[in-house]
């Protein structure tokens, strides 16, 4: 049995903890959970590639040589070969190649994309790629913070994190067997949403566990590689550095010109040699040498990883493996834990199944946090009584503004910065630029709006808003599809389809939400941070069966 004042202890860590980092953790959550699909949105972002030709595997070494012919710099660089054909990568063959350099301006690159004409000659451009997916990801790494403060700082959130997980375990421990399955519906709202958190966060321990840990070890990986390297190896930083970098080293060009195998074939020797092996792409180093090679980065069934690090090395002239230590089961033990505690962050195991638990988990965790911040507001609600007004705490009336601002503006931005990639295509200069400027408006805004209108007003707009910036994206594809002359496209592959239904049943989600606020705002207890109505002001007839939304 746990004395009472450890108990209150724990909860008060819990409760703060829990507090500090909700914000921070609801935006990494929820961005989190739309980076399981990253490939699907960037598909469904990506426009037509007009021009673009599918070339056959089979005619891929005559576009390889047209290119490393035409683009030296290619060479050097290395030319990828896309295997799949998405959306996102129509052309069989892209590299990068130095931007010219401005002084004083930071080197950039510029991404290419080849193909054959009709007649066979070499068809080349130059592209933007869309890098929304990646947007949606650093939003995820540093929570809209530059990354040179915000992974810190997400090192800090998520050590907070684990301690607010174990906190809450303990303080549930003395009734955790008679609670775990109760879900209490009734008159008492707040009981009920306590049962519920208590539930989803009992339920997802060990995934909230592992997002902890992980994260931690991401967020912090150069201070704790430094420290790694000081203990481990006496600071002598080549030696870690050398057998780190070892597997991903090109063999030097040796100047002498060699017949490339033909990227079929390839293929064909890899499954020979490493039947585990599941290929991404192949990118090709020193094209037309003797000592020319080929990466092939990929997953090894059976392990957990990030696809585009592990894989191998192989002779573009033989098709010999000749370095296979990226493998995830040759990896060196470092090398392999930094893998693991990547993949198991990132759902890099197990195909669509752990996508979608990971998906599902995250936006839970979402909710999770977003609840922990109302069930706190109201835990410390002033009671009316006998109809007398009562004014709720200045603390209390911050907190609830600031997590509709900033929980919901998060939402409406992510959405409406992925409508952005269609509607403004081809109508502005730098689109990945507006990609941001996009998503720090509407979040920005809809923090303002929150605690200018208050929590209760502003809940129902701002879920309105979610619930209409995320309807625009299958919107969207319909107006593509109704009205081409609009300049916008509609894919129909599954998984750009698939993007739509998700957006269109997440949209009708937020708007069951507004409607059920609207109704909680109205119909709750007047002295409630959460309610418009004043102490003594009955409820309409309209609203006399209570909604849910928000605890109470």
């Amino acid at each position: 049995m746990i004395r009472s004042d450890i108990l209150r202890l724990y909860k008060t860590v819990h409760t703060w903890t829990g507090i500090s980092c909700g914000f921070a953790l609801f935006i990494a959550f929820y961005a989190g959970a739309l980076t399981m699909f990253k490939e699907p949105v960037a598909r469904w972002a990506s426009p037509p590639a007009v021009g673009v030709a599918a070339v056959p595997l089979d005619d891929a070494l005559r576009l390889l040589e047209l290119v490393a012919a035409a683009h030296p710099q290619a060479r050097e660089e290395g030319i990828k070969l896309h295997l799949r054909g998405h959306e996102n990568e129509p052309a069989r063959v892209t590299w990068e190649e130095d931007a010219p350099h401005q002084p004083g301006q930071p080197h950039d690159h510029v991404h290419w994309w080849a193909t054959l004409k009709p007649d066979g000659t070499l068809l080349a451009q130059p592209e933007e790629p869309s890098e929304l997916a990646d947007f949606i990801n650093e939003i995820h790494m540093s929570v809209g913070i530059p990354q040179a403060a915000g992974l810190p700082l997400m090192g800090l959130v998520s050590l907070l994190y684990g301690v607010a997980l174990i906190a809450g375990v303990i303080v549930l421990l003395p009734t955790l067997v008679k609670d775990f399955f109760a879900l209490r519906v009734g008159k008492n709202l707040k009981r009920m949403w306590l049962d519920a958190h208590n539930v989803v966060g009992i339920t997802a321990l060990p995934f909230h566990l592992v997002m902890a840990i992980t994260a931690i070890a991401l967020c912090w990986k150069g201070e704790l590689w430094s420290a790694q390297e000081v203990v481990i190896f006496g600071a002598r930083q080549e030696i870690l550095m050398d057998r780190d970098n070892g597997p991903f080293e090109v063999p030097k060009p040796i100047g002498e010109a060699a017949a490339m195998m033909a990227p079929a074939q390839l293929l064909q020797r890899l499954e020979e040699q490493v039947p585990d092996l599941q290929p991404s792409f192949l990118v090709f180093k020193n094209f037309g040498d003797s000592a020319a090679a080929v990466r092939v980065p990929g997953a090894e069934r059976g392990h957990v990883g990030d696809t585009h690090l592990g894989g191998v090395m192989l002779s573009a002239v033989t098709g010999e493996v000749i370095k296979d230590g990226a493998l995830p089961s040759r990896q060196d033990p470092d090398r392999r834990a930094a893998e693991t505690l990547y993949g198991l962050h990132t759902g890099q195991y197990e195909g669509l199944t752990i996508k979608w638990a990971y998906f599902f988990l995250g936006l839970a965790g979402a909710w999770l946090f977003y609840t922990g911040n109302l069930l706190w507001i109201e835990t410390r609600r002033k009671k009316a009584r006998d109809g007398t007004a009562v004014a709720q705490s200045r603390s209390a009336r911050l907190l609830g503004s600031a997590t509709v601002g900033v929980c919901l503006g998060c939402v409406a931005g992510l959405s409406l910065t992925i409508v952005a990639a269609k509607w403004l295509h081809g109508r502005v200069v730098d689109l990945n630029h507006w990609h941001a400027v996009v998503y720090y408006v509407v979040f920005l805004a809809s923090v303002a709006w929150a605690f200018a209108f208050g929590a209760a007003r502003a809940a129902v707009h701002l879920l309105c808003l979610s619930a209409a910036a995320t309807m625009a994206i299958p919107l969207t594809t319909l107006m593509a599809l109704l009205f081409p002359a609009l300049g916008m496209w509609a894919h129909d592959s599954a998984a750009t389809i698939g993007v739509d239904v998700v957006a269109f049943i997440g949209a009708l989600c937020f708007a069951w939400m507004a409607a059920a606020t609207l109704r909680r705002t109205r119909n709750g207890p007047a002295d409630s941070v959460w309610s418009i109505r004043r102490p003594g002001k009955a409820a309409t007839t309209s609203d006399s069966i209570p909604v849910p939304a928000e605890p109470a």
